[in-house]
């Protein structure tokens, strides 16, 4: 076997990028980087994981936000600078031993050359089951502040159990679960963390929480260039929002600020007036479950309390992934509260692949009140979600943060008509879509919710007694 060079000779990092190159190079354990767009973050990590390959035969992830768009934004994707394929460039046909195309999957030889080799599989963040079923040496999120927080909890174990190492990198997109990570991992001996910027000296890097931040300047994009990209985002978004997207686009700032949100202005709002706070379910007041049910993809549950004055507090948030109406019985009758009512979407009524039978009728059988919710669309279901989030407060439990994280990233997308721009009036489908449209749910029964409901009249047997009891024994359910 002749020997292998690599990187390609067609492709070397840049000053800028050589901090970053060397963490890579070094094998820190592990890595986060919020760079500006344009920096060039796709290819530096993709070549890292390619000399990683030849160096260590193994199995080596890299994931994009979503499944859906792995394909044509990565693995069909040609370099308008070169029109080469951005895979062959990282992975020449000279080198790899594969590219198995279904699968997206890059073979790489051990550099060795004993027959041995390394897979790279390409796949999405929302892909949990792929995921969990992989035993990579090493996990790559490209577009971290895009994707499913809820993957690091799925790779965690399998990393942990290898021995492994995990790579972040993304452009800034609020003060979501990336930038906390930035906080949090900063100065952790385990982590390397860097933040990238244009021209622009980030105010992070001088203040207590940056330390242990790296910060670089690139000043890749010359400042006539950048003037023209906040005259175009101006021109398509407005003063203000294209103003701040081009801040947290290009200087990685952190301010709130989702292009097309639906709910992120009323969720400021409740954050500026501290109702994201520590809030506890009631012992004596019932809590309402509202769904948005799902079996591949997330079934999503708010647990909400009516409170005094008409305040709606959201107690609880779970978010459960392939599990069938049944299955969720026992889950909600293991919460320590008794139920004013269950509150299912329009499918509720349907009947289920793998029972048979309907939400409803499970849920109803179990000894819950029941409700589906009528057929409504998205024109009715945003409005009614924004007019009662004045009312509610928020619990600041790990469990209600993800809930929130689904309403502040669920967004609709701009279209260009004519050379005009507008919004679409459709939601962009992706992992916060199942919190949101839970959410809604609440949005539509909002109204005839009834504070002070009364408890059972009989006190809850205990748990072990009644696990101890004949089906008989039981009646219909502890939770009527």
């Amino acid at each position: 076997m002749p020997d292998l060079i690599y990187p390609p000779e067609t492709w070397n990092p840049r000053p800028d990028q050589m901090p970053l190159w060397l963490a890579l190079q070094e094998g820190v354990e592990n890595i986060e980087a919020i760079t500006h767009r344009q920096y060039g973050k796709d290819e530096l990590f993709q070549h890292a994981t390619a000399c990683n390959a030849l160096e260590r035969p193994a199995s080596y992830t890299y994931c994009l936000p979503k499944t859906v768009d792995v394909r044509k934004n990565m693995w069909e994707a040609v370099n308008p600078r070169t029109g080469i394929s951005r895979i062959d460039e990282i992975y020449p046909e000279s080198i790899r031993l594969a590219k198995l195309e279904r699968d997206m999957i890059i073979r790489m030889p051990h550099e060795q050359g004993d027959g041995k080799f390394s897979n790279i599989m390409y796949t999405g963040s929302d892909n949990h089951t792929g995921l969990r079923g992989q035993t990579s040496l090493e996990y790559n999120f490209s577009e971290w502040a895009y994707c499913d927080p809820q993957s690091l909890a799925v790779i965690r174990p399998i990393v942990t159990a290898n021995g492994g190492k995990m790579r972040f990198f993304t452009t800034a997109y609020g003060k979501n679960h990336a930038y906390k990570m930035l906080i949090e991992n900063a100065r952790k001996p385990n982590w390397r963390c860097f933040l990238v910027t244009n021209n622009k000296r980030h105010p992070l890097a001088d203040l207590p929480e940056g330390r242990g931040i790296i910060h670089i300047q690139s000043h890749q994009i010359p400042e006539d260039k950048m003037k023209e990209i906040l005259e175009e985002n101006i021109q398509l978004y407005g003063p203000e929002v294209g103003t701040a997207l081009t801040e947290q686009e290009y200087e990685c700032s952190f301010e709130e600020i989702v292009p097309g949100s639906f709910y992120l202005d009323l969720l400021l709002i409740a954050e500026r007036e501290g109702r994201i706070t520590n809030i506890a379910p009631r012992p004596e007041l019932p809590v309402y479950a509202f769904f948005d049910i799902g079996f591949t993809d997330p079934t999503a549950i708010w647990y909400v309390q009516v409170k005094e004055q008409g305040w709606l507090d959201c107690v609880g948030y779970d978010e459960l992934t392939i599990i069938s109406a049944p299955e969720l019985v026992p889950i909600l009758k293991k919460r320590a509260w008794y139920y004013g009512g269950l509150y299912l979407p329009h499918d509720g009524a349907h009947h289920e692949f793998t029972s048979g039978t309907t939400a409803e009728s499970i849920m109803t059988t179990a000894g819950f009140r029941t409700e589906v919710m009528p057929r409504t669309d998205d024109a009715q279901q945003i409005p009614s979600v924004r007019t009662i989030l004045s009312r509610c407060r928020f619990a600041n439990t790990p469990e209600v943060q993800r809930g929130l994280e689904c309403l502040r990233h669920f967004h609709n997308t701009p279209k260009m008509k004519d050379g005009r721009m507008s919004w679409s009036p459709r939601p962009q489908h992706d992992w916060s879509s199942h919190g949101a449209k839970a959410f809604a749910t609440l949005g539509y029964f909002a109204p005839e919710l009834q504070a002070g409901v009364k408890p059972p009249t009989k006190r809850l047997p205990d748990p072990l007694r009644v696990a101890a009891m004949s089906y008989d024994q039981r009646g219909q359910g502890w939770m009527r």
